[in-house]
């Protein structure tokens, strides 16, 4: 966890900020929801708006003639999670196993280069998190599109892998 800047910031203004750096097309439709009562996480900030800026870019352009993506928060007093769903072209099955793969795409050659989901990946394993994701591809099997799952806990336990403890008896 070297070189992470831990600080206390709020989880819904990470996602605000990372929607505000988005070219958006107006024939998405965006809603953040949020039932976090707390939202206090202590997060690498910079790092978390470039990971969620990522995920977010990926669902507007798998919806390049309009849809819904949507951003709902939800959590408890150790964790939160923040669900980031498009009503985009979704990804074939075959490929989800790859999606954490670095430079691995399934864009047209000049239009992406494999990075966005291995360093969002990057950023949440570096904070102690975990990332999911499911897709849809096919309209015969329901509605197409992703769906990422990000699980934060809100605070980091640091330990130092130096330490030693001595016990003795008298």
């Amino acid at each position: 966890m070297l070189g992470l800047k831990f600080r206390e910031t709020n989880i819904v203004k990470i996602i605000e900020e990372s929607l505000s750096r988005l070219s958006r097309n107006d024939q998405v439709v965006v809603i953040l929801k949020s039932s976090v009562e707390n939202g206090t996480v202590w997060i690498d900030h910079e790092q978390m708006v470039t990971a969620f800026f990522d995920l977010m870019n990926n669902a507007l352009e798998a919806m390049r003639h309009g849809g819904l993506l949507t951003i709902t928060l939800t959590g408890d007093e150790w964790q939160v999670t923040v669900e980031i769903a498009d009503s985009g072209t979704g990804i074939a099955a075959e490929n989800v196993p790859f999606l954490f793969t670095p430079f691995f795409t399934t864009k047209p050659v000049g239009d992406g280069t494999g990075l966005g989901l291995p360093t969002a990946y990057a950023a949440v394993k570096a904070h102690h998190g975990d990332i999911t994701i499911e897709s849809n591809n096919d309209t015969k099997n329901g509605p197409t599109g992703t769906k990422v799952r990000i699980k934060l806990p809100r605070r980091q336990i640091l330990q130092n892998k130096q330490s030693r403890m001595i016990l003795h008896e008298e």
